[in-house]
């Protein structure tokens, strides 16, 4: 049996999947040594429909992974597809009743260790060792990438609040 989608929820699916395409292309980004980036708010349309619909979820990474290739290449868009996977475990978590707060910073974690593992299996060798390696991955991949994800969680939320008050969701 197929569960019907609500025309209000498939509008907020597509604003968000096209967010999280417009957010990379034209918000500034930190200047860092690529392959890492920080593009401020570039997670909120992704962390919004995890809190809303899987599906949704879904196709606002696949909408940030797009952009990501054409505004900064294929590492950068990698980086974003991993999103995937912190998104699927947030969802499941969510659907089991895990607490919204605890499910979003848990997923810095799940979300940090995916970019790492991104950049590792994608970035040489030799550009990796001329950055510092290790100390790079960790320090820069993983740490910058759970400051900016609690960011982006920071702004998330009060949206989500604000969309659940006005009955928007």
């Amino acid at each position: 049996m197929s569960k019907k989608v609500s025309t209000k929820t498939l509008v907020f699916g597509a604003l968000l999947t096209a967010l999280s395409f417009i957010i990379p292309l034209t918000f500034p980004k930190l200047p860092l040594p690529q392959p890492f980036s920080v593009t401020f708010a570039s997670h909120v349309p992704t962390l919004l429909a995890m809190l809303i619909s899987p599906v949704m979820a879904a196709f606002t990474v696949l909408g940030s992974t797009i952009a990501f290739l054409v505004s900064l290449g294929p590492i950068v868009s990698l980086r974003a597809a991993s999103h995937i996977i912190f998104v699927a475990i947030g969802c499941m978590m969510l659907k089991k009743g895990v607490n919204m707060y605890l499910t979003l910073g848990l997923m810095s974690l799940v979300h940090a260790l995916g970019e790492v593992i991104a950049v590792y299996a994608f970035t040489p060798t030799v550009e990796l060792t001329a950055k510092g390696g290790m100390v790079f991955l960790w320090g820069t991949v993983f740490g910058i990438t759970i400051f900016h994800h609690i960011v982006d969680c920071v702004i998330t939320v009060p949206v989500f609040k604000a969309l659940k008050k006005a009955k928007l969701l």
